[in-house]
Parts: structure tokens; sequence; C-alpha cells
């Protein structure tokens, strides 16, 4: 029986944008970006805005990423809803986050199909089964994890086998330290912590080297993170923009308002914290000049010294993460900055100085946005029998399973005394017993 050929797509399903790669498995070096993305004439990039749209009268009818409508009302941040149990932004009525999430995905599986039949040939596709892997913040629960595989398999991408589910700092670390240009200078027992800076999440993870060809590593300790990612950087110009604009701010639309946070986004990503560089402007749609607030022909001045004032939050939140892992390693040798915050010059510095007192180094890989799509297909490719990573988790948490027991007097609560009715012996209800403790060693096998 001919073998099938299989395809892997990558999907790393990001708070503010999302990029996807794929890589056919009998050409496993050659990983491909997809960078089509539909648009309504935005220059588009590697990644795609995590943004959509509906119609006004119609809610099965949306548009999304690029290619969105800009007098239609955006809905963003909605992934941080599968692990929240709340929907952290304002739906249209009759949706909830779970339909939002869903016609997004369905949206990427889609536009990836077409993509494909568009990359390789026919009679290839014809017989070739596409497995789906999607990426997660390491932060996140079971539940979670387990809502954002139901959801993709919702849109689509359960046809062939289940979507798999991988940690997002896991797959960063696979691609950064298969792809380090001084991979000579790694050393067995070299203890790497990845931070995983994306647009919500801060993940932070640090692994021991074990073997380097092939790859096995194994975490030092639990990974730690927290909501600090560079959307925060963005509220934290939302409430600058409202305080410069006063009384002003009142008569921007909704849509407007909408429009000067995605504008703040150049500005953001120029921001390198230079002396030759003290100006930064944000263009506001439909404004002329309000010179008590800083707005001349359109333009929002920012002082360098404010634009710090918006990163300083947040980045002193990813700096207490990295000191309280550093701190319980003990024997950090390198830190690789990822994912799409990852790529910030200024945190880039911040993280150098403060790294540079403990003399550790610092690194920026190569597509630093990408690196956890590209980590999560090298690590998709396994499942087709290719270049196997070894990785030694630590578990997150405590899982047990209730159980009633002997009543021991002084150690069972006498609330939980129970009689057995059919034997008469009196028992513990509802106490737990522990299989796997938090932090205790998970392997592949």
């Amino acid at each position: 029986m001919e073998r099938a050929h299989k395809i892997i797509v990558s999907i790393d399903f990001g708070t503010t944008y999302t990029a996807v790669a794929w890589v056919d498995a009998s050409s496993p070096s050659q990983i491909e970006i997809i960078s089509n993305w539909p648009t309504a004439g935005q220059v588009v990039g590697s990644q795609v805005p995590t943004e959509i749209a509906y119609g006004y009268n119609d809610r099965t009818k949306f548009s999304w990423g690029y290619n969105i409508n800009p007098k239609l009302q955006k809905i963003k941040w909605f992934k941080l809803s599968l692990e929240l149990e709340q929907d952290v932004v304002e739906l249209p009525l009759g949706l909830t986050s779970a339909d939002v999430i869903r016609d997004f995905l369905s949206a990427i599986c889609k536009h990836v199909m077409a993509t494909l039949h568009r990359r390789v040939d026919k009679e290839i596709m014809r017989k070739a089964t596409v497995d789906f892997t999607l990426t997660v913040p390491a932060i996140w629960s079971d539940a979670a994890r387990m809502k954002t595989q139901d959801a993709a398999i919702k849109a689509g991408m359960g046809q062939n086998m289940l979507p798999q589910i991988y940690s997002e700092p896991e797959c960063a670390a696979i691609y950064a330290l298969k792809d380090l240009d001084d991979i000579e200078s790694l050393r067995i027992n070299d203890c790497i912590l990845i931070c995983d800076a994306g647009g919500g999440t801060v993940d932070i993870i640090t692994y021991k080297i074990l073997q380097i060809n092939p790859l096995s590593i194994v975490e030092c300790t639990a990974g730690t993170g927290d909501y600090c990612g560079s959307t925060f950087v963005d509220r934290e110009f939302e409430k600058f923009f409202i305080r410069r604009m006063g009384s002003h701010y009142a008569t921007l639309s909704s849509v407007h308002r909408q429009q000067v946070i995605k504008n703040f986004e150049a500005a953001k990503m120029a921001f390198r914290n230079e002396p030759e560089q003290e100006d930064f402007y944000v263009n506001l749609p439909t404004v002329g000049d309000i010179e008590e607030a800083g707005v001349h022909s359109g333009n929002l001045h920012i002082s360098r010294a404010e634009m710090r004032s918006l990163f300083n939050p947040v980045i002193d939140r990813v700096l207490d993460l990295i000191n309280v892992q550093v701190n319980t390693v003990s024997s950090v040798n390198l830190i690789v900055l990822v994912g799409g915050f990852g790529e910030s010059e200024y945190l880039y510095q911040r993280v150098l100085m403060w790294a540079g007192r403990a003399q550790i180094r610092v690194l920026q890989p190569r597509e630093a946005a990408t690196a956890i799509v590209r980590g999560a297909v090298l690590k998709g490719l396994e499942t087709a029998g290719i270049s196997k990573t070894h990785i030694v988790r630590r578990a997150r948490r405590w899982y047990g399973v209730t159980v009633n027991e002997t009543f021991v007097e002084g150690k069972h609560l006498p609330e939980d005394r129970c009689p057995n009715i059919d034997t008469g012996e009196i028992l513990a209800r509802n106490q737990v017993r522990w299989f796997i403790q938090k932090a205790s060693r998970k392997y592949d096998s």
C-alpha cells in the first residue's frame, strides 16, 4: 500500500497576531511561512492580525485579519477568553467568544487549505493528509488547552487526526536551539531561559541541555508566566491618549479610537530609546490641530520619555518573571527572547542591561516573532518520525483523584466522617490521592 503523503500545518494563534507555517514531511527542511493574507489594502506580513468584524445585520458574514472594512467595529484580544473564563471584549449581540474564535480559526483553516492547493501538486494533495498543530501559552490550564483543541476541531482542523496542542515556549526552544548560529558554544548542562513575549502573555521556562544532537532537554523547574505582553503597552498608550485628549476624546468615534491604537503600533515597534530620536507621532483620523493635547496636523506627539513610561510598567513585570526564574534555577547561561514582543528593541535593551549584571548572555534569534510556529512545525514533524527531540517536562499542577479511606482520628476532619453502608466501616470521604506532584518530571513516554 502506498504511504500517505503528510503535510504539517502549525498555527501560533496569538492574542494580537497569528502566524501559520507548513511543511511537506518529505522535505522537512523547507518550512514555509504563510504571508499571502487577504487584504483590503494594507501591507501584509508574516503574521495576520487576530481580529474579526461582523456585518451589521448578518452575524454569519464576517471579515478578518487585514481584510476588514475600516468602517466596521473590530473585535480583538478574544483569544484570552479561552483561559480567563469570561468575555474579555464586548461582542455583538448573539455571539459568544467561542463563536468568534471558531469563525476566526475557520477562516484561517480555509485560507491555509486554499494556499496548499495552490502550492502543492494536485495529485499529491489528493493523497495527502494534512495534520494541524496549535500552540498555547505554557501557563494555560488544561481546560483552556482542551477548549483550544475543541475550537480548532469546530473550525475544520480535525479531518485526519485531532489537532495537537503544543506549549509555545517549548516550540520556541526547539526552534531557537536548533537554529543558533553559535550552537557549538552550547555545552551539556548549560541552562537556557526562554522568554516567550507575545501579545497577551509572557512565558518563562528554563531548560537544561542533556544532549545536543539529537536535542534532549529537561525543564529545570516549572515554568512561570503572566499577562504582560505587548497589548498591555497598548493599554498604557490608550490611558495616556485619553488623558492627553481630555474632553476632545469624546468627539472620536469608536472606530477612530480603534484606528488610533492600530496607528500606535508603528511607533511601538520603532521605539529603541535612542537619544537621536526624541519625538514620535501617531496619526489621529479626522483630527486637525489640538494645541493643548499636543496634536498638530492630525498627529499626536509623544516624547521619548513618554514612550518609556508606556513600556516600563510592562517590561518591569517581564523582568520580575525572569528574575524569579533565574533565582530559582541559579545557573542560567543564556536568555533567548522570542515572540512578537520579543522582537522589541527596547525590551531587548532592558533585558540585556539586567542580564549584564548577572553575566548572562541574551539572544534574539532570527525570525523571533515566528520562532514559535517554526518550532511547532519541527515538533509536528516528529509524528512523521523525523528529528525527534527528547523533552522532560515539569508538571504545572498537582493531579489526583478523590477517594474514601479509613477514618483516622486526628488525621481527618470530623465533618468528613461517614459510614460505609455495606460494611459499617467509618470512612473519611472526599480525600485526595495524588499521583502527580507539582514540579515532578514528566517524560515523553
